[in-house]
């Protein structure tokens, strides 16, 4: 979630809005109807989701003038016009001759062997949470409808400055305010899977748009779970970094905190660490001949490290019944678990059962996230309370409920929590945990409120596997677990589970390695 209000100079555009639920798409250029469709409880006429290829392949393609990025983004133009009446991912979309023009640029300069950057030619969805220069953004939210910003936030421009090439804003809840993509602006997203069911939020439209084909590189911003739970829901691969403080990057209201970051999704582990660095830590362009050798040069040496390098992973389903998980995510999780048990031996990994002291950090998030809220939305509440949806309201006013002493002891309470973590793994290199702790729920159900038959207490204690690992400071990485029939639901697909793996701070590269291992061991 980021400060929505605009910069002093931006202006306001007057366009075709999307419907104020449904999974419709908005109009595929400025002006232009598209077919609308509201969610089916009964279609599932969708084929299976299919991301496009892996980043080194598509680079190695324009090299070789196998592919070019005009046509490839010809392509996701086409699947955006197939699928994305039914899915809504991308409800705003920058004017295609804009995109295919900048495409075919970059396929000059690369085919010139001109210095490009690392993602050069690569359909890129940004989130409608962060600003986009001439192409509205709207957070979601019916104050923001026609906000048009003039500048690039910092991810975006960092992501452009690498070569993608914007094809479209993915579509985020009101202030990315919740784990259901949907607004009362551009409408509801649909999970890929199934589209009866959500995509998950807050950056639910890059998830289904990755899981889907239509871009290749999508961003999101990840508070409480908004990288990992679209992730793990669209069965695609989702990186909260470890928590810094990066005025510099973040378009917060206040740029120091550090509870709110800023990352990306993608289909494969190797794809996310690309644009992982784009973000990240930006990289002076190259030939493109020069980004393949290095691509090349890195995986062989991963490769040689793995099989010189065991590794110790810990795991647990529910943290010894701290948090309630989902008989459907259990199963999912154990079969991954066996399945790792039984391919481990040869390949040096071990497994235990063991997962640290995760004591007050429901508290502590809770506390912590309210006064994000108040920093963020605190000015707006007060002058647009009634365009606001409950839930964002309801932060808000638990934030402004807070005293200093209260304050105080959620910021002690959490470097407790980041110590007690990072104590915890100094006996491993990961900790494996559920990304959610349910399936993809019916777009009907605004949040899950019992699991299982337990009551649940707030609107977010179903990702307390996800906000445990905010409030402890590390790096959390969702991986494709599978897929797991809901039985609620006898004529219903096989939904995606997604395996959350808890790194040291400050060694995102480390938890990605270890998260290639893994996502090759459960491939087979």
């Amino acid at each position: 979630m980021i400060r929505p209000t605009p910069w002093p100079s931006d202006t306001g555009w007057a366009s075709t809005r999307g419907p104020a639920a449904g999974c419709c798409a908005f109009p595929a250029d400025p002006g232009t109807a598209a077919p609308r469709r509201s969610p089916s409880t009964t279609d599932r006429s969708m084929t299976q989701p299919k991301p496009l290829p892996p980043v080194a392949d598509l680079l190695r393609d324009f090299h070789a003038g196998a592919r070019t990025p005009e046509g490839l983004m010809r392509d996701c133009f086409d699947t955006i016009d197939r699928l994305d009446g039914q899915i809504n991912a991308l409800p705003t979309r920058v004017p295609r001759e804009r995109a295919l023009e900048a495409a075919e640029r970059a396929g000059r300069a690369i085919r010139a062997g001109e210095p490009v950057g690392a993602l050069a030619g690569l359909p890129y969805a940004a989130k409608d949470m962060h600003r986009t220069a001439g192409i509205r953004t709207t957070f979601g939210s019916p104050i923001f409808a026609d906000h048009v910003p003039d500048r690039n936030d910092a991810i975006v421009q960092r992501v452009l400055d690498a070569g993608a090439i914007l094809i479209a804003k993915s579509n985020t809840p009101e202030f990315a305010a919740g784990g259901q993509t949907f607004n009362p602006v551009l409408g509801t997203t649909c999970n890929p899977h199934d589209p009866r069911r959500t995509s998950g939020g807050s950056s639910g439209g890059g998830a289904a748009a990755v899981a889907s084909g239509m871009a290749v590189v999508a961003d999101g911003s990840d508070l409480g779970a908004s990288l990992r739970n679209p992730a793990a829901f669209c069965g695609v691969v989702g990186l909260r970094p470890s928590t810094i403080s990066n005025p510099a990057l973040m378009p917060d209201a206040n740029g120091f905190n550090t509870m709110n970051t800023v990352g990306s999704m993608a289909p494969r582990v190797a794809d996310l660490r690309w644009i992982n660095r784009a973000i990240h830590a930006p990289m002076p362009a190259r030939p493109m001949a020069d980004w393949l050798a290095a691509i090349d040069a890195e995986a062989a040496a991963r490769r040689r490290a793995a099989a010189d390098r065991p590794l110790r992973l810990a795991y647990s389903i529910d943290a010894g019944g701290a948090m309630p998980v989902a008989a459907p995510v259990r199963r999912a999780l154990q079969r991954a678990i066996d399945t790792l048990r039984t391919r481990a031996g040869a390949r040096g990994i071990e497994l235990v059962e063991a997962f640290p002291d995760m004591a007050d950090a429901d508290d502590c998030f809770q506390v912590l996230r309210a006064q994000y809220f108040v920093e963020n939305l605190g000015e707006l509440y007060r002058t647009d309370r009634a365009k606001m949806k409950d839930t964002v309201a309801w932060n808000i006013e638990q934030g402004l409920a807070l005293t200093p002493e209260r304050l105080a002891a959620a910021a002690v309470t959490r470097t407790r929590i980041f110590a007690r973590v990072a104590a915890f793994l100094g006996g491993f290199d990961a900790w494996l945990l559920p990304t959610v702790q349910v399936l993809p729920f019916a777009h009907e159900i605004p949040f899950p409120t019992e699991i299982d038959g337990k009551p649940l207490a707030t609107y977010i204690d179903w990702v307390k596997s996800c906000y445990w690992i905010t409030v402890s400071g590390h790096p959390g990485l969702s991986l494709p677990a599978g897929f797991e029939p809901d039985p609620a639901d006898p004529l219903g697909v096989p939904l995606p589970v997604g395996l959350q793996l808890v790194g040291h701070y400050g060694r995102d590269e480390a938890l990605l390695d270890v998260g290639e291992r893994i996502e090759a061991l459960l491939a087979g």
